[in-house]
């Protein structure tokens, strides 16, 4: 058992790391979502009623103390689940589930954190776990009823299995916000992640997902490489994912051979070859969707980047195929060998095949401070200027939509300066 100290900088250093998250604000979005969206359902009970008031068949309390629990039991509500908010309830990012048992993982495997602060909060939360210690617990949810939840039928009828344990994770705030649900049995083995919409924009974007896995699964080379679509479509009234776990560690954080072998498998599955016009000009309407809110600085470089493609291009095949569109390590595991991703949300078709590469590279660049220079990756950016000044437009149109850091948009805006004053190169094939 670790000691008062310990227990005390352990929910210093969570509540630190997770107060510079972005947080949802939207506990209770969150839980109507995962009941179902069942309306006129009363959310978080902060006592029971009286002894003589009746329970509804469903309810959801803030105050999970043991006479809680055992009212509950006793009115016919045996159906319980039992969270750790974090890092609160006004703040919500995670539910993590309470129960009787020990989990190796606690819920937590859905969550694998790059930055050395969230790895350290991450280690903390399961070691002190592990102790049995409940007094790390600040906030709860308990959600109790008297039968299966419908998000409980709908997972047994998928997978043959009757009893289950969640965790929730809430999301980046945003138009394209979704809660994501870790469902595993009680012996803590991952059975799949549920994606539910919490805007309608993230809804259009699981259908597109459930569409490039069942396009993906039609190729054997890509099987073995992406999550399985276990169900996708309309689930009370909104669009809802559920896909099989995938196994293995985090991707590296520089481009290798394995992310060269996927790519590869990628771009065998449906190749295209479309003139550079055609790209530049795609990329231009989807640039000035954008281009208004961002300002003189921004709109020139936009106009110098598009003329500069439109230049180098004319007249020159650009090969194109199936993108990814966040192909970036905390999207991607390594296993056996070979390499495997999920989040295919922002999946398209016909795109050029490099621009998953540029997304890695600058993503990492940006996000894990990667130093480029110890790469051999300059090369690549330099020889196909053009379809990279393409990329920083569409990538940076896509972090606008979604309302994404200015940390990634400043970093595009001064990769667009360094190429535009570079060296033009030809297309590599």
């Amino acid at each position: 058992m670790a000691d008062d100290g310990q227990l005390t900088s352990f929910m210093l250093t969570c509540e630190d790391v997770l107060s510079r998250a972005r947080t949802s604000g939207s506990l209770e979005t969150a839980l109507r979502a995962f009941l179902g969206w069942i309306p006129d359902i009363p959310l978080r009970f902060d006592e029971l009623p009286d002894g003589s008031a009746a329970l509804p068949d469903l309810a959801v309390f803030k105050n999970c103390t043991p006479k809680v629990t055992k009212r509950l039991a006793r009115d016919g509500h045996i159906h319980q689940h039992r969270f750790a908010v974090l890092p609160s309830r006004k703040k919500a990012r995670w539910l993590l589930p309470l129960t009787n048992r020990t989990l190796a993982l606690d819920g937590f495997e859905l969550y694998k954190p790059f930055s050395t602060g969230a790895r350290m909060m991450k280690t903390l939360v399961l070691l002190v776990r592990a102790t049995g210690w409940s007094g790390w617990v600040q906030d709860e949810v308990l959600i109790a009823s008297r039968s299966l939840l419908p998000i409980e039928r709908l997972v047994s009828d998928v997978t043959g299995e009757n009893q289950f344990i969640f965790t929730l994770s809430l999301g980046t705030p945003g138009a394209f916000q979704k809660l994501t649900v870790q469902v595993m049995r009680p012996d803590g083995v991952i059975l799949g992640y549920l994606k539910m919409p919490l805007t309608e924009a993230a809804g259009q974007r699981l259908s597109n997902e459930a569409e490039f896995l069942t396009k993906l699964s039609r190729f054997p080379q890509m099987r073995s490489h992406v999550p399985r679509l276990l169900f996708g479509g309309l689930w009370n009234g909104r669009n809802i994912l559920f896909e099989s776990p995938l196994e293995g560690a985090l991707g590296p954080t520089r481009l290798t051979d394995l992310h060269n072998e996927f790519l590869a498998r990628l771009r065998d599955c449906c190749p295209i070859v479309l003139p550079g016009q055609i790209v530049v000009h795609q990329t231009a309407q989807r640039w000035e969707s954008v281009a208004r809110r961002m300002g003189m600085n921004w709109e020139g470089l936009g106009r110098e980047a598009l003329r500069i493609a439109g230049k180098e291009l004319h007249g020159v095949p650009v090969p194109c195929g199936l993108h990814h569109g966040d192909f970036a390590p905390w999207n991607l595991r390594e296993h056996r060998g070979g390499l495997l991703a999920f989040d295919w949300e922002s999946a398209t078709c016909e795109k050029p095949y490099l621009w998953d590469q540029f997304h890695f590279l600058v993503q990492t660049e940006c996000l894990l401070k990667v130093a480029p220079e110890t790469r051999n990756d300059a090369a690549i950016r330099s020889q196909n200027r053009s379809l990279f000044l393409l990329y920083l437009l569409n990538s940076t149109a896509h972090l606008i939509e979604e309302s994404a850091e200015q940390l990634a948009i400043d970093y595009r805006e001064a990769q667009m300066l360094r190429y535009i004053s570079g060296v033009s190169g030809a297309v590599t094939n």
